[in-house]
């Protein structure tokens, strides 16, 4: 492939992207393909953006400045003629990723609809989706607004009205103003306090591209390693029990799988509520095709309902708290003493490590009999799920493809034993070898639709594209001549402190460490400790 972006070698792939020809369609692809403008040449036009950021480091440049075209402003509205229709787009909200295509009409957005040869929501889409455009024109700002008393870390003033959202606590400003002002303070900042007083919280609702950018102005410009993103609440333990597990924070799984699947899955995971695209592709295949699925939840979810509704006599609810470790190993203990056939123990011996002692804890201490009152679940009940498992499996170990699918939560992931709870499910996916084939494996559920962009790009504390390592010497010159900052800058970030990570960067700033904090398509909402941490912490810079 080649190095040049504007390579008119591939026309089928820059019919349709990559130009400002083409940015729009009147409809969508039949086969969307690669917009050949690769990483390596992303990588080349990165250097731009951190030569720019140059005048925060005392280097000398020249400085164009662009004005920014605010949102609502006359001369964004184009003429109706030129206005397309039914743009490419992707839904803002759920980790489910649906495509979608924008309605417009005399110059606005008036609606969504589902694409209907996207891959993965097949033409559907649910209400989160369809009504996202509503919110667009509503209670907008259309110029940048400066609170009148703003808190000032260069001369330690603390704003009195911080918290305070009334019209009458802030004045209207040109973009001009406010770029200025943001660079002046985050300067000032940079010098004074050192480049790790300055912090960012960023969000999965970032594409790539501004998730890339966010990490390289952060650690390659400022000097900063306080760079945080809600992708930390939400998916930490299922990336650092995947890498645990398998080396990768990467699920080994696709929506394609969903079709090809024995028997699913769901752990403290209400697909119908939080996934609605992800709970009708499966309720469609169990319809059609018969297969069994298993929720484990504490409540009666709509996704339990809706599966009964389907057919009542394979469709299993384990209503459990916290009994989610020793329901895997109870199931592994029967596939173990009475399912050995779906036990692959070519795989354990061949791909695991530590296997015999997995193995020999499930068979003395995990009866169903023995966990009864830590899982909640009859074990006769118990039994009849591990023996539909056991059968997935070995149909799908035949087959060379299908076997047992397994999603999971959010709430899954949010236990003090999170890590755990992803590891254990990994264990019992490996020992009855679903996993490396399609139709089975661990499938995690993010609440975002790129968080795993988050991590991809590295932006969290300590991490760089990837999610490699800053302490990685080797991986972290790469970046740096790619990102074309100096190596030292970023080896000095590697030796930089945001102990505690999202929470302790808030710590941090009601300790007065952290001095400014950009949020990027972020609220700070979503942490823990909001009236007593957050807030007051927030409060000071």
């Amino acid at each position: 492939m080649s190095d040049n972006c504007n390579d008119r070698s591939q026309p089928a792939a820059n019919a349709y992207y990559g130009g400002k020809a083409f940015e729009v369609l009147a409809e969508a692809p039949a086969h969307p393909l690669p917009t050949g403008f690769h990483r390596r040449a992303f990588l080349k036009g990165m250097t731009a953006v951190a030569a720019g950021g140059a005048i925060m480091s005392g280097k000398a440049g020249a400085v164009q400045t662009v004005r920014a075209q605010a949102p609502g402003e006359a001369a964004l509205t184009p003429p109706e003629k030129e206005v397309p229709n039914n743009i490419l787009a992707q839904c803002p909200y759920c980790g489910v990723g649906c495509g979608t295509l924008i309605q417009t009409e005399k110059g606005r957005i008036v609606g969504m609809r589902p694409d209907p040869k996207h891959p993965t929501n097949l033409g559907l889409q649910c209400i989160k989706g369809l009504t996202s455009a509503e919110a667009i024109y509503v209670d907008r700002l259309t110029k940048p607004l400066i609170r009148k008393d703003m808190t000032n870390p260069l001369t330690g003033h603390e704003s009195r009205t911080k918290g305070n959202f009334d019209d009458s606590v802030f004045r209207e400003a040109t973009w001009e103003e406010a770029e200025g002002l943001v660079v002046e303070q985050i300067a000032g900042i940079v010098k004074k306090f050192g480049g790790n007083a300055v912090g960012l919280y960023g969000s999965g609702q970032l594409p790539v591209e501004g998730q890339w950018l966010e990490n390289l102005f952060m650690k390659g410009v400022l000097g900063s390693n306080t760079i945080e993103a809600n992708a930390r609440m939400c998916m930490t333990s299922a990336v650092t029990g995947y890498f645990k597990s398998l080396g990768s924070d990467t699920p080994p799984t696709s929506y394609e799988d969903i079709e090809l699947a024995d028997m699913v899955t769901h752990w403290g995971h209400n697909a119908r509520g939080a996934h609605p695209i992800v709970f009708w592709r499966i309720a469609d295949y169990k319809s059609k095709s018969g297969i069994p699925t298993l929720v484990v939840d504490p409540r009666r979810t709509g996704t339990v309902q809706g599966y009964e509704e389907i057919n009542p006599d394979n469709s299993y609810h384990f209503s459990t708290i916290n009994g989610d470790i020793a329901i895997h190993n109870a199931i592994a203990h029967v596939l173990l003493t009475e399912h050995d056939e779906a036990v692959h123990w070519d795989f354990l011996k061949q791909h695991t490590a530590g296997w015999e002692t997995y193995v020999k804890a499930c068979q003395e201490r995990y009866a169903p009999e023995q966990v009864e009152s830590i899982t909640m679940i009859d074990p006769k009940y118990l039994r009849e799920v591990a023996a539909l498992w056991a059968e997935a499996s070995i149909k799908g170990r035949k087959r060379g493809r299908g076997g047992v699918l397994s999603f999971w939560g959010i709430g899954y992931n949010q236990h003090i034993h999170g890590q755990n709870n992803t590891v254990s499910l990994i264990n019992l996916m490996a020992l009855s070898g679903n996993i490396g084939r399609p139709g089975c494996g661990p499938f995690s559920m993010t609440g975002q639709p790129n968080a795993m962009g988050e991590r991809l790009t590295g932006g969290l504390t300590g991490r760089l594209p990837f999610n490699q390592g800053i302490a990685n010497a080797t991986w972290r010159n790469w970046i740096a001549d790619a990102w074309n900052v100096p190596r030292p800058r970023l080896e000095g970030v590697s030796h930089l402190q945001n102990t505690g990570y999202a929470v302790g960067m808030m710590e941090r700033a009601l300790k007065g460490e952290v001095k400014a904090m950009f949020l990027i398509y972020a609220t700070h909402i979503d942490l823990p400790d909001l009236n007593t941490l957050v807030r007051p912490g927030l409060t000071k810079t």
